[in-house]
């Protein structure tokens, strides 16, 4: 499937942001091609940004990957999504602990607080699926959408502050982080929970790849540079971006080596979009599977017809018979060959071609004939 060549830019891309990132506080300022670190910053957004065209391009040629995915066993999200549902929950705690000592409330912060400590809950959920690797359901879908509305609020949050301060100032790459995170979380929620959507496992390459990049690349220049040793809460922030940037890096190589082709996949129930996996043995083993191995174009092209004239029928038990406009009339009637052995001859209709009743007589065979004249002699 072209959609996993997408890491084809991925690694290289990712390690050069981290190096940018880093090289913002390691080196000297206008060390790298004399850049400043609000060019360095854009480099990174740069890199950021040709993943996820380079990822869009390839899973919009990609038409065999399967619109659904069925999860399986990840022990390092599992581990990691665990791990982040623990600093989740400490952070929601301790912003609720500092809004009810604040002389001023903030609506935004209440907000944030609320859905760290929803997001914490969903973590612990999906570390727990992906640890016993347990199946997606389609109730769950509202739950599963947390940490992409996290994120949402978190990006207003930055918009709102980048406006009080110069964007000289600013560090841009956190926007580009929860824009791709906010995209991938909803994508993984939809394709989690088995909702029929057509482009959900794709988006998840399209949105997974950036997001991972920008979030790693982000959280390792700001610990580096900004880790506060006195107060560890206050690294909590960096710390969340980066597991989670981890989280979808693990999410996305499960997804890479685990992502059926549509002509693997068969639906079991529309309804309740349950589906199961095929694979190659199954698919010769099995005869009772409604399925074929053809797209809608190429069905198209194919009709169901086209089996009878492309089959092979050389050991079949019959021969094809070529079907005749206009016949002769004795088509049906049997060959001399065939009834010379017989003891009686061939019998005429009972009524000639003018319609008129034959004589008794003329409806004995010889023998009948022969009987009456030994009978007649006598």
């Amino acid at each position: 499937m072209i959609s996993k060549l997408s890491w084809i830019l991925f690694i290289p891309l990712t390690l050069a942001a981290v190096f940018l990132k880093l090289a913002q506080t390691i080196l000297p300022d206008n060390s790298i091609l004399g850049l400043s670190d609000l060019k360095l910053d854009y480099a990174v957004i740069g890199c950021v940004a040709l993943i996820f065209v380079f990822a869009l391009i390839m899973c919009l040629c990609d038409r065999k990957i399967s619109k659904y995915y069925l999860p399986h066993r990840n022990f390092a999200a599992g581990i990691i999504g665990i791990l982040t549902a623990l600093l989740m929950a400490a952070d929601g705690a301790d912003s609720i602990y500092a809004l009810t000592s604040a002389d001023k409330l903030d609506v935004l912060a209440v907000i944030e607080a609320a859905m760290l400590l929803f997001a914490a809950v969903v973590f612990v959920v999906m570390g727990l699926n992906h640890s016993f690797n347990n199946k997606g359901k389609k109730a769950f879908g509202l739950l599963y959408i947390a940490p992409a509305l996290l994120c949402a609020v978190r990006l207003i949050r930055c918009f709102v502050e980048f406006t009080t301060i110069s964007l000289r100032t600013a560090d841009v790459t956190r926007l580009f982080c929860y824009i791709f995170a906010t995209m991938f979380f909803f994508n993984y929620a939809v394709a989690l929970s088995l909702t029929e959507a057509k482009h959900a496992v794709k988006s998840c390459f399209i949105y997974g790849f950036p997001a991972s990049a920008a979030m790693i690349a982000y959280a390792a220049g700001n610990l580096y540079a900004n880790f506060d040793t006195e107060n560890l809460m206050a690294n909590a922030h960096y710390v969340e971006i980066a597991l989670m940037g981890l989280y979808i890096l693990a999410f996305v190589i499960e997804l890479t080596i685990f992502v059926k082709d549509k002509d693997h996949v068969i639906i079991e129930d529309e309804d309740d979009v349950d589906y199961k996996e095929l694979h190659e043995d199954d698919i010769t083993d099995r005869d009772d599977l409604v399925v074929t191995g053809l797209d809608d174009e190429e069905r198209a092209d194919n009709p169901a017809s086209s089996y009878i004239s492309t089959a092979d029928t050389t050991d079949f038990l019959y021969q094809e018979a070529h079907n005749e406009t206009k016949r002769e009339s004795s088509y049906y009637k049997a060959a001399e060959n065939d009834v010379a052995d017989y003891i009686t001859d061939e019998i005429d209709s009972e009524y000639d071609q003018k319609g008129k009743e034959k004589s008794y007589a003329d409806q004995l065979d010889e023998i009948d004939k022969l009987i009456l004249e030994i009978s007649g002699d006598k």
